[in-house]
């Protein structure tokens, strides 16, 4: 129907001639957009552009709100900034790398000053907006499972609205965590007993898309709350992992989960390997080595790996192939050694700033977890990044548990 064209159109007229909840229609759109953004084919591929709209037009209308002033997104700034300054240094890849390495910053603040505005205006209402948006959207990825109109398999795994079964799960992943923020908050009229139900769905929507990345760092996100929360259960927490440690030795890992009759949910025959995810890393490794310290720019990952695939293993190369498959190798090869210290800075100022210790350090164990075999931490505009920013900027804001009125 136009694709990005149309649609920023649209959105622009909004803007200018609605009287009400311009900041939360935007605040909503946004984040549906960054859930659809990874598509890039079919009715939703207009979103790769659509987002740069959505962005840009957000921090021109955040102008009158001062959006540069107190905003814990100047956090990433030093990230951005070295980020920006290695690609336009080192980076064949001209602006698009550049705008990449930006919006680190600008997807920040966007996210952190939205959230800083709303949570003030109204913290109930903002809470269950959130919740709303993640009702809508996975409510239509059911929908979708009955009824198919759209495709919504890859491979036999269920990617639904989004671009990739890793992908789906990624958004739910966080939604998982958001969702457990928002139900320790007490600021909605939800029952727990909703939270769980829906968190329990999430769950069934991660098995579903077969991401065994999502699947365990969902599970350690969980298991790190319950065992903070009850320290009596870390000692028979750690024994029970040295009997499972002695059990994958004794046996083959695979046979053990066809046992369990997980195998196909975990694809057991490519566990071992991560999908042939560790045919690429050393290859990764020895690029690193070649500049350690500052790397080559945003998005220089993709673009190696992309090359060396061209040299050496020809157009028959194996899906592996396709990416670094880690987000550490990735950083390392975009922004070096100085640039994860960079970042790292960002998650430690952001940790400090939580107001419920106790979840944000499952968060940070869930997003460590999530980041060895995929490489989101190094991309600005997918759907990690900006919940990531989300998470943290909930957790930045003062608990309210009374409705603030505007």
């Amino acid at each position: 129907m136009g694709g990005f064209i149309s649609a920023t159109v649209l959105f622009a007229l909004h803007l200018l001639f609605s009287k009400k909840n311009k900041l939360e229609f935007l605040f909503a759109l946004l984040i549906l957009t960054f859930f659809l953004g990874d598509n890039f084919s079919g009715p939703f591929s207009f979103m790769q552009n659509f987002r740069f709209i959505v962005l840009g037009l957000g921090i021109l209308y955040l102008l009158r709100y001062k959006v540069l002033q107190k905003n814990n997104a100047n956090d990433v700034l030093l990230f951005s900034l070295v980020a920006f300054s290695v690609t336009l240094l080192f980076s064949p890849l001209g602006i698009m790398a550049l705008l990449r390495a930006a919006a680190f910053w600008l997807v920040a603040l966007v996210i952190f000053k939205m959230v800083a505005l709303l949570y003030a205006r109204n913290a109930q209402r903002t809470s269950e907006l959130l919740v709303l948006i993640f009702t809508l959207y996975f409510g239509v990825n059911l929908l979708l499972l009955f009824l198919p109109f759209l495709e919504v398999y890859q491979l036999g795994r269920f990617k639904g609205l989004t671009g990739n079964p890793n992908g789906f799960a990624l958004i739910a992943m966080f939604a998982y965590a958001i969702l457990s923020l928002i139900n320790k908050r007490k600021e909605t009229t939800f029952k727990k007993t909703f939270f769980l139900v829906f968190k329990g769905a999430l769950f069934s929507a991660i098995l579903l898309s077969g991401s065994r990345t999502a699947l365990f760092s969902v599970l350690a996100f969980q298991f790190t709350v319950i065992l903070i929360n009850n320290k009596a259960l870390l000692l028979p927490f750690f024994a029970a992992l040295g009997v499972l440690y002695v059990v994958f030795n004794s046996m083959v890992l695979g046979e053990f989960i066809n046992y369990l009759g997980f195998s196909e949910y975990l694809r057991a025959e490519s566990l071992s390997d991560a999908s042939g995810r560790t045919d690429v890393w050393p290859v990764a490794w020895e690029e690193i080595k070649k500049s350690p310290w500052l790397g080559n720019g945003i998005m220089y990952d993709n673009y190696f790996i992309a090359e060396y695939v061209e040299k050496y293993v020809g157009d028959s190369a194996a899906r592996q192939w396709g990416g670094v498959w880690s987000s550490y190798l990735s950083l390392l090869l975009d922004v070096g050694v100085i640039g994860c210290m960079a970042y790292a800075y960002f998650w430690i100022k952001a940790f400090k700033k939580s107001q419920h210790k106790n979840t944000a350090i499952a968060f940070v164990v869930m997003c460590l977890l999530s980041g060895i075999t995929e490489s989101w931490m190094a991309a600005s505009m997918n759907a990690f990044t900006p919940m990531m920013f989300l998470f943290w900027a909930i957790q930045s804001h003062p608990v309210n548990k009374m409705n603030n009125k505007e």
